[in-house]
Formats: C-alpha cells, structure tokens, sequence
C-alpha cells in the first residue's frame, strides 16, 4: 500500500455494504496459502509467502525495507540484522541467515508455481488461509498491484477463502475458540509449529478438508463412492460458500481505504487519547472506527458543533448511527465534546486541581492531629525555617563544621 494510512490494533474489521459471498460451481484447486509480514498493518510488507498442497509446496523469505516490529519478530521468530552496509533477514532461534529475494521476485515465482500446480482446475485456484482479522488478501493484492502482476494473478486464482469463517460457521458450540493452535489441538490432538508461514498454510487446508470430511462421509454413504477425487470435490463444494473472488476482494479493500482515510482525518479528535496508555487506546480506537464507519468525518463534527454545539453534536451522532447502543453513544459524545469545548477541559482540569487541593489540606491537618501529645499539647514541628529545634540543630551542625 502506497498511502500513509494504518490500521489500529483492532479485533473486528470495518463493517462494510453486504457483498456477494461464494462463487459458482466449477472445477477448482485447493492451495493452503499464508504469509509472514512485519507486522499486522496493511501497510506492512512481506517477509515470507508460502503455499501448500499434498503434493507440492513453495516458500520464500522476501527482504523487507522496514524492520519487523517487536510482536512480529516473536510471532515469526525473525529479525533483520546489520552487517557492515548489508542487512540480512536471520532466524531467531538458530541465529542462521535466511536465504531471500525481493518481493517482485518472489511474487512472480509464486505465480509460477500457482501455475505450474493448477493441473486441470479450468476454473482456477482457490487460496484457502486462516485470519481473524482480513489484511493478508488486501496485502497480496496491493503488492502485485504495485509489480503490474494482478492481471496474471487473476488468471490463475480465482478467490480466497477463509478458514477463520469457515471454522466459526461449522463448529459453532463444539470448540472453545477458532485460532489455529486452538484447532490443531481440538481437531488433530496435538499442537503444531506455527511461527512459519509454510506450516500455517499447511495447517489452514488440512483444518478445512478434516472439516469437510463428515460431509465427505454422507456423500460416500449416499452415492458409494469413495476416491479421492469425489473427495476433493466435496471439500471444495464444502468450502465454496465462504470464498470471496478476486474482485469481491479488491472491491472490498477499495472501501476499507475509503474507511482509513475518514479515520485519518478523525485524528485531531483520538490523537491524544492514543497517547495516554493502552486502555485509553482500546477504548478510543473502537469508538473512532464507529463514526469512520458510518461515514462521518471531522469536518461534519466540526460543521455540527458549530452549528448547534453538543446539541447539533447530538443529532448527528444520532442520525448516523441508528443501531448504536446507547452508552457507547454516550461514550462518543463526551469525546467530541471534550475535543470542540476546550473550555469544558479547562473547568474539569480546574475541579480536579481543587479536588487536590482539598485532600493535601485535609491530609496536612490529619497529620497537626496525629502530631498532638497524649496531653493534648502538638509536638515541635522541626519541619519549619524558624523552629527553635531546627536553628539549634543548624547552629551546631555549623560549628561541628567550622571546626573541622
């Protein structure tokens, strides 16, 4: 992605307009597909892609331009490392130097092999990947965007599908959570390497086809057949509901774009509260996404405040988010204010500075309280410049002194 906008760390995705989900019956490949970034922005890059089937598998390390951040480093056990004028993309746990490629080359072997794989699937492959959050799609296809290579993609991949979905649908109730390391462990009773791009996309389709296999089992027991290719056919009759093509997905990341750039533009009202910690950051982001989403940007607060000031604030937010529940309108609502009334801010600063105050005389005259006698008389403050016990301390300390 060439644009400066981010995403925040977020759990849900933007909502979007309802699109057309699935694709029609054909005759389709399955690839397990994944890829390793540095980090979980759009706008971060690759530095690893690989793809699976049972029969052929491809994976390349790709040297980023940026550092992976902290969380990725861990997540994919890399880092980048100087040495001399060179950087070198090394494995964490056995401190070797990983073999890499640009990412044009890379990608351009890819579409290769994805060529080389599609055998007679006339209708193209499908990419299945396992996310809870949707970004490596919008990232594949910003990056063969960026090389001239989407065309030919589009040729040989006909969608992407996801095992996220496909798993949160089909075991609904009978599994605790929809994560790989959750699955692998529920579904094939062990825990599988998962910081390698290669093992993710071979996990993401083994999930899928063991999914599929139930119905795999009624279809044999309905019409007895039981090769393999039957039962290719129904993993993918299986799966075909949840892929989205190519130009569902493009259409998709267009209006997420639209999504980020009316973000950005919020950025006067939540930069600060990013600021703060990261409860602030949890509590502002979702908020900031709500109005992002109902497509409000800062000029039109800033037109309603001064309009009609909390009031025209108000009826806005109302109108624009019909479905929203009342507290997080509440929420949203004493943001806006805080950020237009700067006025407000200074007042509610001014209260907690007097409710400060208030509690350091009340603890100063708790402590004149405790310092009284049994007999009721206070004991010498030596605290105080003119205390008699303090000029007598000091004037002997000054003699000791001249003394020595």
């Amino acid at each position: 992605m060439v644009s400066s906008i981010t995403v925040e760390n977020e759990k849900a995705n933007p909502q979007r307009k309802p699109t057309a989900v699935g694709i029609g019956p054909g005759n389709y490949r399955l690839v397990g597909w994944d890829m390793d970034t540095t980090g979980k922005k759009v706008i971060d890059e690759i530095c690893q892609i690989a793809g699976y089937t049972s029969s052929s598998s491809y994976s390349q390390y790709v040297m980023p331009y940026k550092d992976l951040n902290p969380p990725a480093m861990k997540r994919h056990n890399m880092k980048i490392v100087t040495i001399g004028k060179f950087r070198v993309l090394k494995d964490n746990k056995t401190n070797k130097a990983l073999k890499t490629k640009s990412e044009v080359s890379a990608l351009t072997d890819f579409l290769t092999w994805l060529s080389s794989i599609r055998g007679d699937a006339a209708n193209g492959i499908i990419l299945v990947y396992h996310e809870p959050r949707k970004v490596i799609p919008a990232m594949l296809i910003e990056s063969l965007k960026k090389y001239n290579l989407l065309e030919k993609f589009k040729q040989i991949v006909k969608g992407f599908a996801n095992g996220f979905n496909i798993a949160e649908t089909k075991c609904a109730g009978t599994v605790r959570a929809f994560t790989l390391r959750t699955l692998s462990q529920s579904l094939f009773d062990e825990e599988k390497r998962l910081d390698n791009a290669k093992d993710r996309a071979c996990l993401a389709l083994q999930i899928v086809q063991h999914l599929s296999s139930l119905e795999v089992i009624k279809e044999n027991e309905t019409n007895g057949s039981g090769d393999s290719d039957s039962a290719m056919k129904n993993t993918v009759e299986f799966i075909r509901e949840f892929v989205q093509s190519v130009e569902i997905e493009e259409q998709e990341y267009a209006e997420l774009k639209v999504i980020f750039e009316r973000q950005n533009s919020l950025r006067p009202i939540f930069v600060s509260l990013f600021r703060v910690n990261r409860r602030e950051r949890q509590h502002a982001s979702p908020l900031r996404r709500l109005l992002a989403e109902a497509g409000i940007e800062y000029a039109q607060l800033e037109e309603a405040w001064n309009n009609g000031k909390k009031e025209g604030l108000e009826k806005l937010i109302k109108e624009k988010l019909t479905t929203t529940d009342e507290k997080k309108i509440t929420d949203l609502l004493a943001v806006l204010e805080d950020h237009f009334d700067p006025d407000k801010k200074s007042k509610l600063r001014i209260s907690r500075d007097n409710k400060t105050q208030i509690k350091i005389e009340k603890s100063s005259n708790d402590d004149k309280e405790n310092n009284k006698c049994d007999s009721g008389t206070e004991s010498p403050d030596t605290t105080m410049s003119n205390s008699p016990l303090k000029i007598k301390s000091e004037s002997e300390n000054s003699t000791l002194i001249a003394e020595e």
